[in-house]
């Protein structure tokens, strides 16, 4: 995401010119179903084949690949949850399923994260030329369990925008340059290739792969919406992107490399930056919507079609925060452009106590949405995969919930627990404490798509007889009615527990 539409733009004393800054770098809603009656289709892992590119198109398997999903920006270090310390800390696995779970649920098929982590205690480069592998263990259970729920993943290298998991100024403050230094100094354009060698040989023990080796990584990009902000006029003349991306082919030469150069949010036609599409070693280009645009992705792919080049629409605003076309019109024209897929921003997960993980940057999709808008915004996600793809979302059911505990509400007994995708709603139960007579429903429709503060309920029970103590259980239910195993029973005063 463009992190400057929230925080502003660089600024800088000193503005080079072109011939300064790009001198040339160095070579360097259904009805519930019983999970016990219903056959639920398990996920699939991609197969052992890579993605490749024909033309302006991607293949898998010899066929045709094309696809939706989102991106999950977090899964090496996440800012939303952050320690005692007020730093970022490392997803748990949980957090992680979950977030590819609510991406196959949505019909995705591809997620989008991060990974560069540079300059801070917790990143893979804490400082200049040193490296620290443990911080790879977050990253590499994400790699396997992308695998394990049928998601190929797309990581960008670098980020333009200077955030908690460092930036193209990270590299270039390692020397003393300005910002862009970044794209024209050999020394610091050497210090990112290292960087980017050093993280694709990286062996992953979950799967006993070089990343560079595994197929479920589809795709390495160049950097998330890179542009040198202090060259006169955005001035770009693709060398960067040319030393970089045949950097890449040179060490993953099995991957496919995404031309990551940032395009202007206001450009509605003519926004790719043509002689980059003439490098060999960029397989696609990657393009932004904050506002989605027709018109825009129209002209784009036609620009990338022109020179051979797979057209991919990276971000955009799912639920027009920022304005522009309905969704319905932008799948449609993503759909007919022939662009390659097309990748939300982005899954927020369940919290690991109740409720979801607080991020609000007006973008965040809280699976499958916290209101009939945002609920009827994922059907259309599900219907545009299947059209692009060729395929229905797989539906399997939730996995029981766990932490279920009583609290005090206002009219009532209320309930929290810890939910996951694929979840849409939660059937609850009740009987009285202690008894082993029949469990008494009491709704098929408690939601938990909140950020919940400690000790708030999710759902309250405001029909319970005042004096008489009950013990309750919870069920996810799928988006097509599959309902999942039910949670332990709680009684009141016993707080409930999840898995580590």
């Amino acid at each position: 995401m463009c992190l400057a539409l929230l925080a502003g733009v660089l600024t800088a004393a000193g503005v080079p010119s072109a011939a300064e800054a790009f001198s040339g770098p160095a070579t360097v809603r259904a009805t519930t179903r019983s999970v016990a009656t219903t056959r639920s289709v398990a996920a699939v892992p991609p197969t052992g084949a890579f993605v490749r590119r024909a033309g302006t198109q991607l293949t898998l398997d010899g066929k045709p690949f094309r696809f939706s999903g989102t991106n999950v920006y977090w899964l090496g270090l996440d800012d939303n949850v952050r320690d005692a310390a007020g730093q970022p800390t490392v997803p748990t696995r949980f957090r992680i399923d979950d977030a590819f779970r609510a991406a196959q649920a949505s019909g995705g098929t591809v997620v989008r994260t991060w990974g560069g982590l540079v300059g801070c205690p917790k990143c893979i480069e804490p400082h200049r030329g040193q490296f620290q592998d443990s911080a790879f263990d977050s990253i590499d259970y994400a790699v396997a369990s992308a695998a394990r729920h049928g998601q190929r993943l797309v990581i960008t290298l670098v980020d333009n925008w200077d955030y908690y998991h460092g930036s193209k100024l990270t590299y270039t403050g390692w020397r003393g340059l300005p910002e862009w230094a970044f794209f024209s100094d050999p020394g610091v354009i050497a210090d990112y290739q290292a960087y980017i060698t050093h993280f694709v040989q990286h062996v992953n023990p979950y799967t006993k792969l070089a990343y560079r080796d595994d197929p479920t990584i589809m795709a390495w990009e160049t950097g998330n919406e890179m542009w040198c902000q202090t060259c006169a006029g955005n001035y770009w003349d693709g060398s960067w992107t040319r030393a970089v991306a045949d950097h890449v082919r040179s060490v993953a030469p099995q991957q496919l490399v995404i031309d990551g150069h940032g395009t202007d949010p206001s450009c509605r036609t003519g926004c790719l930056h043509e002689p980059s599409l003439d490098i060999a070693s960029v397989d696609v280009v990657d393009d932004h919507f904050y506002p989605m645009q027709t018109d825009r992705v129209l002209s784009a792919a036609q620009t990338a079609a022109r020179h051979q080049k797979a057209y991919l629409v990276g971000e955009y605003d799912w639920n027009n925060h920022r304005g522009g076309v309905p969704l319905t019109q932008f799948l449609d024209a993503v759909r007919t452009s022939g662009a390659v897929g097309a990748l939300s921003w982005s899954v927020v997960p369940h919290a690991d106590t109740a409720g979801f993980v607080d991020h609000d940057d007006g973008f965040q999709f809280f699976f499958p949405g916290r209101d009939d808008d945002e609920r009827n915004r994922t059907d259309l996600l599900r219907s545009f995969a299947t059209t692009l793809s060729g395929s229905a979302p797989t539906d399997v059911a939730p996995p029981a919930p766990c932490g279920l505990t009583q609290v005090p509400a206002s009219g009532g007994t209320g309930l929290r627990w810890r939910g996951a995708a694929p979840a849409v709603r939660y059937a609850v139960q009740r009987r009285p404490a202690g008894s082993t007579t029949s469990w008494q429903g009491l709704t098929a429709q408690a939601r938990d798509q909140v950020v919940l503060p400690a000790g708030g309920a999710l759902w309250s029970d405001t029909t319970a007889t005042a004096g008489k103590s009950f013990e309750y259980r919870v069920a996810g239910i799928s988006v097509r009615g599959v309902q999942g195993a039910w949670s332990g029973a709680v009684r009141p005063g016993v707080t409930g527990t999840c898995p580590a």
